[in-house]
């Protein structure tokens, strides 16, 4: 009889929203790729959930001893540095998905902190130590690999793991599938989709002014959703009295395929800056995933699983014209749309599907 193989296994460890989409689409990665996933897992107050979680680390890899990565999850930055000591002494490795720069994210984008401040040092040294760290980095895209390399001076391996969406949620419908969530009108209109947490590399205030310059057409904006730039982007849209713009709570996760599927485009994000260049929103994946067309803001992260034109319209970032023109354009082609959303699910197949990132970490891990 031959000898039972021991399926390898990996510690999910961090303090992390497990419902956040990259927590999931990395935990099922992990498991289609044939790794038994543990976790080490506490939303405890800092710093008591240091202690919890190095007691919960210890555990798994005292009792498995086909663990061979702690793979800290994404926002644990200040985890790492503590981490690779326990996995020095325990003789295992470990990997880090940092996802997101605080350093970018909080002083260079949102502009939360100004740079030479106290809070602008402790998040480049948060980046700094927890990416020096790890054996080994996860990245969302190249660009924000190039942006922690050339930044901190990294060399140890990585590996791009794009970002995944859940795929029982989201995935293509019939629109009679699902009920229509938008209000029924006399008279049929275009409807454009957006949704967000509205923060700055979202642009979202460039889909007010857009949308002004097309107040007299047949074209309706939703944007759902509440964050940074919320108030001021909807204190715009009153200033410029506009009635083709519905402003809409945020909804859960489950209720977006039918928004999806009832629009007849769905936006990306539109931000100018660095941070909007380098990512992958996942409104975009989310919606390749359904087979619906996607109008973005040009970047090298989206070209570099998407062609202009084939699977994915493009537009300049913060140009209010150039993206007005982009939707009244794609209003007067149904068969573009159709194309593009047809083809926007290809490449969600091969590069964004568990199936897709699970063969990433089966290569980087097994």
């Amino acid at each position: 009889m031959a000898a039972r193989t021991e399926a390898p296994v990996v510690c999910l460890l961090g303090s992390h929203e497990p419902d956040y989409p990259r927590n999931r689409s990395v935990k099922e990665a992990l498991q289609a790729a044939g790794f038994r996933v543990l976790s080490a897992h506490s939303r405890a107050p800092f710093p008591w959930r240091h202690f919890i979680l190095a007691l919960r680390a210890w555990r798994c890899l005292r009792g498995e001893p086909s663990l061979k990565w702690i793979w800290v999850t994404e926002g644990g930055h200040r985890l790492v540095p503590w981490v690779r000591w326990l996995a020095r002494a325990s003789g295992r490795k470990v990997a880090f998905d940092p996802f997101l720069s605080r350093y970018n994210t909080r002083v260079e984008d949102r502009k939360l902190y100004r740079p030479g401040s106290l809070q602008a040092r402790i998040a480049h040294w948060q980046d700094w130590s927890s990416t020096r760290a790890a054996h080994l980095l996860a990245f969302d895209t190249q660009e924000h690999k190039d942006y922690f390399y050339r930044n901190y001076g990294l060399e140890q391996p990585y590996l791009i793991l794009p970002v995944g969406v859940p795929e029982a949620v989201f995935h293509p419908r019939a629109r009679a599938s699902l009920p229509n969530p938008y209000p029924v009108r006399p008279a049929p209109v275009f409807r454009v989709l957006f949704y967000g947490s509205y923060i700055p590399l979202q642009g979202v205030e460039w889909i007010v002014e857009a949308a002004a310059l097309l107040k007299e057409r047949d074209i309706r904006f939703t944007l759902v959703g509440e964050g940074q730039t919320y108030a001021d982007t909807e204190a715009r849209a009153r200033a410029l009295a506009l009635v083709n713009v519905d402003f809409v709570a945020p909804v859960p996760e489950t209720d977006l395929p039918a928004y999806l599927a009832h629009a007849d485009l769905c936006l990306g994000v539109f931000g100018d800056t660095a941070k909007a260049a380098n990512v992958v929103p996942n409104k975009v994946v989310q919606a390749a995933a359904m087979g619906r067309p996607i109008l973005t803001r040009d970047s090298p992260a989206v070209r570099r699983y998407f062609r202009a034109g084939e699977s994915v319209a493009l537009t300049l970032p913060a140009h209010p014209r150039a993206l007005a023109d982009a939707i009244l354009d794609l209003r007067n082609q149904p068969a573009v749309r159709e194309s593009l959303g047809r083809e926007a699910r290809k490449v969600f197949e091969e590069n964004f599907s568990i199936h897709a990132l699970a063969a990433v970490l089966k290569r980087a891990l097994g």
